[in-house]
């Protein structure tokens, strides 16, 4: 390289030695609900786990408004990648209190999931917290984590 004006440094490094593992989905909500009770705004978070679902950590991808946000999925498995996590859970709040999925969060996880299998990540599920409540897209929906469920309708080329 000829030129190169920045040098990025990735470290990891162990900032909590206990071991915090997620097991179902109630268990990632802890690490939100407090949070979720709080929120003005929309955000999204991705839960970054190892091959024993153990905790390797929670990045704030995205903030919105009180209303949504929009999302680049490329950007959901940075910190996936770069912790060299395994498997991911994504956690969003809904600002209104409202815990149910929206067609754009039941859309989102669908395009989660097909990315996932591709990079060989495990999309374990994606949660909707409001105030009192959350909601487990993989469990009302599990069909979606279905790889034949999930697949579009090939077109065979005759030459």
């Amino acid at each position: 390289m000829l030129y190169q004006k920045y040098e990025f440094t990735i470290t990891r490094k162990e900032l909590n030695p206990r071991e915090m593992r997620v097991e179902n989905p109630a268990a990632a909500v802890e690490y939100f609900r407090e949070f979720a009770y709080e929120a003005s705004q929309e955000s999204l978070f991705v839960v970054v786990l190892d091959g024993r679902n153990n905790l390797i950590g929670i990045q704030e991808v995205y903030r919105g408004t009180a209303t949504g946000t929009s999302v680049r999925i490329a950007e959901l498995f940075t910190p996936v990648l770069l912790a060299h996590g395994v498997g991911m859970v994504v956690v969003h709040n809904h600002p209104s209190g409202d815990h149910h999925q929206s067609d754009e969060d039941v859309r989102l996880t669908s395009d989660l999931v097909k990315a996932a299998r591709i990079m060989d990540i495990e999309m374990l599920d994606h949660l909707v917290i409001g105030k009192d409540k959350h909601t487990s897209i993989r469990s009302i929906m599990p069909g979606m984590w279905d790889p034949f469920d999930n697949i579009e309708e090939e077109t065979i080329f005759e030459g």
